[in-house]
């Protein structure tokens, strides 16, 4: 794998996404690199936080295989993310869910732009507490052929890191399971199991069960956002109130 991008804004909310993100990095052998980006307001930057970011890193240097640095770039935020996304240099961006550039500010359209603009999966965090990702859970509703391609770089990144991938599916019929394990193992062979809910509120299901069975991590598509809100199944997972991060692809 490549490098990890890593989102700050210098903000207490940030370091803690900051810290989870370096320790994932640590425990699965990846650099990484911080990114902030001056918008022109940094003046609303508090220097405490800046220099706890950096004292942070000169620790995790010590403690890493591979690099880590801090890098600083100008620019509307959504362009700046886009274009390293595109880059080729980072395999994944892990950010936080708070602080000015985190999911809870970044509401509608803005949002969106930044998840759906990635050529790269988005783990969003909520806590900085690691814990090694063995079990993702992936919630699919319907109409799975057309995320094929982000089923493959899915399957890609957890035969990498090996993860096992758990599938829960709203619909329980025998070709629709037939069609996941197809699209799962396609190109890369991962640890594959397929369970149902069939609650028509789906979403807060599939999380209790992701709860329930200890997932690691949760799965979403990235297209499911809908302008100009977040389609209310991949906020809700972001969002889950037991804190698991989640794998925007």
């Amino acid at each position: 794998m490549k490098k990890v991008l890593i989102l700050t804004d210098f903000t207490q909310a940030c370091y803690d996404s900051v810290t989870y993100a370096l320790d994932f990095c640590r425990y699965y052998g990846l650099g990484a690199e911080i990114l902030h980006v001056d918008e022109g307001d940094d003046d609303l930057v508090d220097d405490y936080e800046r220099r706890r970011i950096v004292e942070l890193v000169m620790l995790y240097r010590g403690k890493m295989q591979n690099s880590v640095e801090i890098m600083i770039k100008r620019g509307a935020f959504a362009d700046v993310m886009g274009e390293l996304s595109r880059s080729g240099k980072f395999n994944m961006i892990i950010m936080g869910t708070h602080g000015r550039h985190g999911f809870q500010s970044l509401t509608g359209s803005a949002a969106a732009r930044i998840i759906v603009l990635q050529d790269i999966p988005v783990v969003v965090v909520q806590t900085k507490r690691f814990s090694p990702v063995k079990l993702a859970l992936l919630p699919i509703a319907d109409n799975i052929e057309q995320y094929s391609d982000e089923i493959t770089k899915m399957a890609k990144l957890a035969s990498q890191l090996g993860i096992d991938v758990k599938v829960v599916c709203r619909r329980g019929e025998e070709a629709f399971a037939d069609t996941v394990s197809q699209l799962f193992g396609r190109r890369i062979q991962v640890a594959l199991s397929i369970d149902y809910c069939k609650d028509r509120t789906f979403s807060l299901q599939a999380i209790e069960y992701g709860e329930k069975i200890g997932a690691d991590m949760f799965l979403g598509f990235s297209h499911e956002i809908e302008r100009p809100m977040f389609a209310p199944m991949l906020e809700q997972l972001i969002f889950n109130l037991s804190l698991i991060p989640v794998m925007c692809c």
